[in-house]
This record gives C-alpha cells, sequence and structure tokens, in this order.
C-alpha cells in the first residue's frame, strides 16, 4: 500500500498523525514507514538490516515529547537520505584505509546526501535542527576542525558566505577551488567521490607522512622533489599563459571579429574552458515562491483563458494522447479468473453451465513508475506572447495524460534574473572587470513542477509563465546541465528530457566579454556529454529555429500550433 502513495501523502498525512501521538513505539514505527519511502527502498529490506532500529530513541524513553520529535524525525530524515543518495557499491569502492581518512570521507558524503535532500522541505528543517549535535547524528566522534569543515561545506553549497580564515587557520592547504570541484560533481557519486579521495589527501598528507618509516619517508622525500620540478615547470607555463591573458584584457574586448595580431592566443582563450564568474547569485526555486497566492491564483485564470481560446489545438492533442494512453495500457484486463469483476461476455457461458466459474476478470497494475519525462522549457523573452503559452498549454495538456499512464513528469524553466547582467556583472565590475569572465549574469531556473509532485498540486504553478518581466535572458547550456542532473539523480529506469527553445543561447553581459561563442560552445559540449552517455533520451524541439546544429535528435517547427503533434509523435516513439 505504501508503495502506491506519493512521498508528500506520506509525509503529510504520518506528519499529522505523528503528532497526535505521545506513544513511543506508534511513533517509531510511522517514521520508519515514512523514512523507508523516503529511501525510496522496500520496507522488508531496512527491518532486516536494521537501518531505522538502532536509532537514539529506543531506549530509555517511554514516551516522545513534541521537541523530541522534531529531533526523531531529523535523525530518520538523515539515514533516508543516506540510502537514497549514497550507492553502497560506489561508496566502498572508494573508501580509504586511514582511519583518519575515513572520518573526513564519511562526513564530505553526509554533506552531499543533506544537500541533495533539500528537494525535499521537510528534511532540510528536520536535519538541520541537528547541526550543533553532529555526532549523535553521524554517530561518530568530529573535532572542532571537522565540524568548521562540514559547515562551511553546507554554507558553500548553499551559495552562503564562508569564513575563509577560520578555514585557513584548521586547513591552511584549503582553498576555495577545493569546494568548487567536489561541488561541480555533486550530482554524480562517483566523480564526486574521486574529488573527495583527492581533497582528503591534501588535507591529510602531513599526518600521514608523521606515521611513515625513515626509508618511507625517504622515498616520499624523492616523489616530493620530482613534483616541485614538475610544478616550478607548471608555474613557467602558467605564468606565460597569463601574460597571454593580461595582453588581450588591454584590448578591447567585443573586436574579436578584426584581426588579432596574436591568433594562436586568441584559440588559447577560445578553448578555455566555460566557467562562472560567480553562482554566488543564482537562483533555484520552485514557481509558487515567486509570485504570492493571490498573484499565482489570478495568473492561473489568466492562462485558462488562454487555455480555452485554444480549444481547438487542446481537443486534436487530447484524440492523439487518448491513442497514446490507449498503446501504453494495452492488454491491462486478465481473463478467465474465478474472482474479480464479472465479465460480460462470458455470461451466456455461466447461463448454460452455472458450473462454469472462470467468469471473472481483473485490471492488472497500470504500467509501473518506471519512466520519468522532464520538460524544459525555455523562458527568454523572445518566447513572450504565442510561443510561451502553446508551450505551456502543450506542457499542461502531456503532462495530465502521462500522469495517467504513471509516467512521472517533471516541468521546469529558465532564464536569467535580470536583463543584461544583474549582480554577477556588479560584483565583476567592483573587481575591476577582469578579461573573459566567463558567464556574467544571474541565473533563475524554475520549478513548476517536480516529478513527484500530483499536477492537482502543482497546476496553478504553469500559470507563472504569464507574469510580467518574468521572461529575461537564457543559458542554454546550464539549464540543459542542471535538468539532466536532476532526472540523474531520479531511480526510473527510462529518462526523458525534452528542451523547448526557439534559438540559440543569449545572454548580453555574457556574450559582450568573452568570445562572441561562449554560450555556443557551452551547449554543444553539454549536449555532446548527454548524448555520449546514454542514460537520458534527449529530444529538442526549435520554434521557428533550426536547433540542430546543438542537438542530434531535432526538430525545428514553424507554427507553434504543430508543437503538440511533434512531442507526441516522439513521446509515442520513445515510451513504446
Amino acid at each position: 500500500m505504501i508503495k502506491k502513495l506519493s512521498l508528500n501523502y506520506i509525509k503529510d498525512v504520518l506528519g499529522k498523525n505523528l503528532t497526535k501521538t505521545q506513544n513511543k513505539e506508534d511513533i517509531l514505527n510511522n517514521q520508519k514507514i515514512v523514512a523507508n519511502s523516503l529511501s525510496n527502498s522496500n520496507c522488508q529490506t531496512h527491518e532486516k538490516n536494521n537501518e531505522f532500529h538502532n536509532n537514539p530513541f529506543e531506549k530509555n524513553q517511554t514516551s516522545i515529547d513534541d521537541r523530541n520529535l522534531k529531533i526523531t524525525r531529523g535523525w530518520f530524515d538523515f539515514k533516508a537520505i543516506n540510502l537514497r543518495y549514497i550507492n553502497e557499491n560506489i561508496y566502498i569502492k572508494f573508501y580509504p584505509k586511514n582511519s583518519t581518512q575515513q572520518k573526513l570521507y564519511k562526513l564530505l558524503n553526509y554533506s552531499r546526501s543533506i544537500y541533495l535532500s533539500y528537494e525535499f522541505k521537510g528534511c532540510k528543517m528536520n536535519i538541520k535542527k541537528y547541526f550543533d549535535k553532529l555526532n549523535l547524528l553521524f554517530g561518530y566522534e568530529l573535532d572542532k576542525k571537522e565540524i568548521i569543515l562540514f559547515k562551511s561545506l553546507i554554507d558553500f553549497f548553499e551559495y552562503k558566505k564562508i569564513n575563509k580564515n577560520l578555514l585557513k587557520k584548521y586547513y591552511p592547504k584549503l582553498l576555495e577551488s577545493d569546494f568548487v570541484n567536489i561541488f561541480k560533481k555533486i550530482n554524480i557519486q562517483e566523480e564526486f567521490s574521486k574529488e573527495c579521495i583527492k581533497l582528503i589527501k591534501k588535507l591529510t598528507s602531513d599526518k600521514e607522512k608523521e606515521e611513515l618509516s625513515p626509508t618511507e619517508k625517504n622515498e616520499d622525500l624523492n616523489d616530493i622533489n620530482q613534483k616541485k620540478e614538475q610544478q616550478k615547470q607548471k608555474q613557467k607555463d602558467s605564468k606565460l599563459f597569463s601574460d597571454i591573458f593580461e595582453k588581450e584584457g588591454h584590448k578591447e574586448k567585443n573586436k574579436f571579429n578584426k584581426s588579432i595580431e596574436d591568433e594562436d592566443s586568441l584559440e588559447k582563450i577560445k578553448k578555455k574552458t566555460y566557467n562562472q564568474f560567480t553562482k554566488e547569485f543564482d537562483l533555484f526555486i520552485n514557481a509558487e515562491k515567486l509570485a504570492t497566492i493571490e498573484e499565482l491564483g489570478e495568473l492561473r485564470r489568466k492562462f485558462e483563458k488562454e487555455y480555452s481560446e485554444n480549444h481547438n489545438l487542446i481537443n486534436k492533442l487530447a484524440r492523439k494522447l487518448d491513442r497514446l494512453f490507449n498503446s501504453l495500457n494495452r492488454n491491462s484486463w486478465i481473463y478467465d479468473q474465478e474472482e474479480g469483476h464479472f465479465d460480460s461476455s462470458k455470461f451466456a457461458n455461466f447461463i448454460a453451465n452455472p458450473e462454469y466459474q472462470d467468469i471473472f476478470k481483473y485490471k492488472k497494475q497500470i504500467r509501473e513508475k518506471n519512466t520519468v519525462v522532464s520538460l524544459l522549457l525555455d523562458n527568454s523573452g523572445s518566447m513572450r506572447g504565442k510561443p510561451i503559452i502553446t508551450s505551456a498549454i502543450t506542457t499542461e495538456i502531456i503532462t495530465k495524460v502521462l500522469e495517467k499512464c504513471n509516467v512521472n513528469v517533471e516541468i521546469l524553466g529558465f532564464t536569467t534574473k535580470e536583463w543584461k547582467g544583474g549582480e554577477s556583472k556588479k560584483k565583476w565590475e567592483n573587481l575591476g572587470k577582469p578579461s573573459f569572465p566567463g558567464r556574467l549574469n544571474d541565473l533563475l531556473h524554475i520549478i513548476y513542477k517536480d516529478a513527484d509532485c500530483r499536477w492537482s498540486n502543482c497546476k496553478k504553478n504553469l500559470g507563472l509563465v504569464l507574469k510580467e518581466g518574468l521572461l529575461k535572458e537564457n543559458i542554454d547550456g546550464e539549464a540543459l546541465s542542471w535538468a539532466y542532473s536532476r532526472l540523474n539523480l531520479r531511480r526510473e529506469k527510462k529518462k526523458i528530457l525534452i528542451v523547448i527553445s526557439d534559438g540559440a543561447p543569449v545572454d548580453d553581459s555574457t556574450l559582450s566579454t568573452n568570445t562572441p561563442d561562449i554560450l555556443d560552445n557551452h551547449l554543444k559540449e553539454v549536449v555532446d556529454k548527454i548524448q555520449k552517455k546514454n542514460k537520458v533520451q534527449l529530444l529538442a524541439i526549435g520554434i521557428g529555429h533550426d536547433v540542430s546544429k546543438y542537438y542530434q535528435n531535432a526538430f525545428v517547427i514553424e507554427d507553434v500550433d504543430s508543437l503538440g503533434d511533434v512531442i507526441i509523435e516522439n513521446l509515442s516513439r520513445m515510451l513504446t
């Protein structure tokens, strides 16, 4: 029964029940059910492994008061998210032998799962209550410097200011770039673990040397000398490269179409890895937080008016989707059964022979939830008007039908917080406008509907596309990477990502301070990586513009009314 209920429903209902009871056994049993659901696990599995039995609340208490109830939830949530986000085989693969390194390895993995769990609002609140009692939460002793490292990591992941001086005091070798490197890999556990091991070795290298034998020390010294020589050479090369940048920085940035004396230098700059000047001001947010309840209600009414004015399109899509629905759920009845629903076609057989018992049928469970579809909508200013309205209407119709087919659907949107740069650009200007800063605008990535949210609970959000001033610029590469990373965290076997856009990525502040093809090249790189990994089926639909130069599987439509047809045709192929 638990498997058929949504996570939100379970947490909501059981959460209410928990507050009404003071019986410890009832509370713990209910919390175990919630935790198992959160962990995406079968209840019986972890009953056997005692994952949720060894908790601080099993002993010494006959009842749990309101204060301890909140703490109880935090502990169970923490255990559940580690099961959800930490693959045991990958975890063991990189597990260090040294005890000091083991503690740091656990800490880094826990910080990752805590950050990823923030997609569940309740988890975030419950677990954060433990931040002043981490020893109890983690189940092992942490010293002061390890606690500082953990809290700094969490602050960094949340784009909060960190105390660099305090970190330097306890970890002199630690650089901000080390945090950046592990954060970049946070969505892929194996890559994250590799970066963690690099960082751990860096932080513990001195302590390890103290434990070495004299012979090992000599061998290590030789290695160090070799590395020093290599480092010197790298510094020479780096200095040469920085000189190139310095020279280029004195030239006018936007005149790349003119001849440049040092073509070789320009090529080096062009090939420079895509980067962001800062992520500090980026915003990844649920749609309902971008408007008041009243405003969302008004926008939804406005959207439904547009909906009704497109009834011809809607009726046509509904018919096609009905056929798709039937194909996905064919052979859903099991016939010739001794119990179930009465099968009227067997009535004559029964009349002829009352002893004939196989006159029933039952409906088998409609497709296991094994597929997830992510719809990524371009929310740029050029989509304003009919393109964004048609995209949103099509998205809504498809979402409702796929939900009936037991297919999870996520709806995402991407734009920027400001035109021509926001706080990022101001920060760049205050720091003296360094050359080739990378992406120079603040991202605004919107979650209209989470894959686990029922459409009935999220439908008001889609009206937000009509909010005045929302649609601005589009940085497609990072948006696609974000959508892909969210899909990667899903447990479904089949994953489909559909991008709906009206052309190339455009951000004035970024394009005017870097090479003119920086956003194009990055989008191509991201698409190439996704297509090579082949974990997600990727489809792109260009509205009025050909996007095939970026995407292998791409379609262009001149008339936005045909958007639904194109999506349905491709969904039929991808789903069956």
